[in-house]
């Protein structure tokens, strides 16, 4: 409808899979690489997980693409099969010609463990993707570990890619699944797009389609990101229909009142979490702080672990998760594991566990889901800006913040790093005056903050420092919450 007014050739925000629209964002192309080095070596699963909607069949029609011609791939769409279904659909997928009418698990499994040998004969590589493995019965997983065992003395004759959502991780840490899981080579977790990523995003897919200039302002790319949650499904929805709001108005450009109406009409009214948060200074800064990444090694965690393995009530109701599953759920994580430290755990999504000690107003500050600790030992969640803490409520906190720039590399202390010049450039914004030491920078950070000031780089404030649009992540909901700035 509106594709001649503004200059299109083609829908730019379909959510079919169109390959001329494939963006990979930085993080789908490291989740490309984790999975490109999985098949390069010697394990037989490998490993895809993430929400809804952020990309995880983008990321194997990539992956599919770049399969050299030695490669014999078959492809499982649907996943409610049980182990002989699965052997016969293996064998449909790969060619393998066998009597439908008298084919026994065995006599499948034997006509695919030949096909595997010839085609190692031959130089030719075997892959099995499962799309929504989720669903996958445990021993339909456990069948496809046995076809994992033939092997020779350096490789797997066929290699398995696990697709789905987080669930699949929790299906595979049952313990009957645990020689799978000990199987699994490469893994990763795809998060949702950042706000840069989101406006490459946009701006790629209006390329794709024919646009010839921005057709989204500033501000609107913001709401929709905010709006979307970084969920590049959802993002395309969005866009498509804030594209038309503009058309109907006949305006040249989306402005922030289209998006409004995008979401409305989407959603119904129903407000997104992300909707809500609000915008923060620009002199936000980072810094590395390792000696307060204890976060909840020391408290809350053995009672998480408890929780996690008790028996299910004799009534079956809506579980209420526990505040360290809402925790990872507000960052769009899996389900934590019960046999490794939350703090060590979420290292692998590029977070960090920052924890204290302070006043309730400076906790909130960053705007972050934070985990209050109750004299009982037990843990309250707070995800609203005007939430009141528990009355046994001990002062200490823990919160989760994003890896800064260049954090993670080897050389982050080295100076004209990465992370050193973006450190410096943030503790120096323009305008500002030119302090000299670290501890003059701090200090006027924390008082434009108003936090504790300590001219010392605490907890709290390097979750301030890290509080910006650009970092991604959850935001404490506001009363207003479905108020787009």
């Amino acid at each position: 409808m509106y594709l001649n007014y503004f200059g299109l050739h083609t829908e730019p925000f379909s959510i079919a899979p169109d390959p001329q629209f494939l963006y990979l964002s930085e993080r789908h192309q490291e989740a490309l690489a984790h999975l490109s080095y999985g098949l390069q070596g010697s394990g037989g699963f490998i490993l895809l997980t993430g929400e809804v909607g952020t990309g995880k069949t983008t990321v194997s029609r990539a992956l599919l693409e770049q399969l050299s011609e030695q490669t014999r791939t078959a492809f499982i769409l649907n996943p409610m099969l049980n182990s002989d279904e699965l052997l016969a659909t293996l064998c449909d997928e790969f060619g393998i010609r066998y009597n439908r009418r008298q084919a026994s698990a065995k006599q499948l499994t034997d006509k695919l463990s030949q096909f595997l040998l010839a085609a190692h004969a031959e130089g030719q590589q075997c892959v099995v993707l499962i799309d929504e493995a989720q669903h996958l019965q445990p021993q339909v997983l456990e069948q496809l570990r046995l076809l994992t065992n033939l092997e020779t003395n350096q490789h797997k004759l066929l290699r398995v890619i696990l697709i789905g959502q987080p669930e699949l991780q929790d299906l595979l840490r049952r313990r009957e699944l645990r020689q799978l899981a000990q199987r699994i080579t490469a893994r990763y977790h795809l998060l949702p797009l950042q706000l840069a990523d989101t406006e490459r995003y946009i701006n790629y897919r209006l390329q794709v389609a024919g646009a010839q200039r921005g057709l989204f302002e500033t501000a609107a790319i913001r709401a929709l990101h905010r709006a979307s949650e970084g969920i590049p499904r959802r993002l395309n929805l969005l866009c498509d229909r804030a594209l038309l709001a503009a058309f109907n108005e006949q305006q040249p450009v989306v402005a922030v009142r289209h998006v409004k109406i995008a979401v409305l009409e989407l959603d119904g009214g129903e407000v997104q979490r992300a909707a809500s948060s609000k915008s923060w200074p620009q002199y936000v800064l980072v810094a590395l702080s390792v000696a307060l990444l204890g976060g909840l090694g020391q408290w809350g965690w053995a009672h998480y672990r408890a929780a996690a393995v008790a028996p299910p009530p004799a009534v079956v109701a809506a579980p209420t998760p526990h505040p360290i599953e809402a925790l990872a759920a507000s960052w769009r994580l899996p389900a934590p594991p019960t046999n490794e430290g939350f703090c060590e755990w979420v290292a692998q999504f590029e977070l960090l566990c920052v924890e204290g000690r302070a006043r309730l107003d400076q906790i909130l500050s960053p705007q972050r889901p934070v985990l209050l600790r109750l004299a009982n030992d037990e843990l309250q969640l707070l995800t609203h800006l005007h939430q009141q803490p528990h009355a046994a409520w001990t002062g200490e906190f823990v919160m989760l913040i994003p890896f800064p720039p260049g954090y993670s590399a080897t050389e982050a202390e080295q100076a004209g790093s990465v992370y050193q010049r973006w450190l410096a450039e943030q503790l120096q914004p323009q305008g500002a005056p030119n302090l000299s030491t670290l501890a003059e920078q701090l200090r006027r950070v924390q008082q434009q903050a108003k936090l504790p000031v300590t001219g010392q780089l605490d907890g709290l404030t390097l979750a301030w420092l890290t509080a910006t649009e650009e970092s991604g992540g959850p935001r404490l909901l506001t009363t207003q919450q479905g108020e787009m700035n």
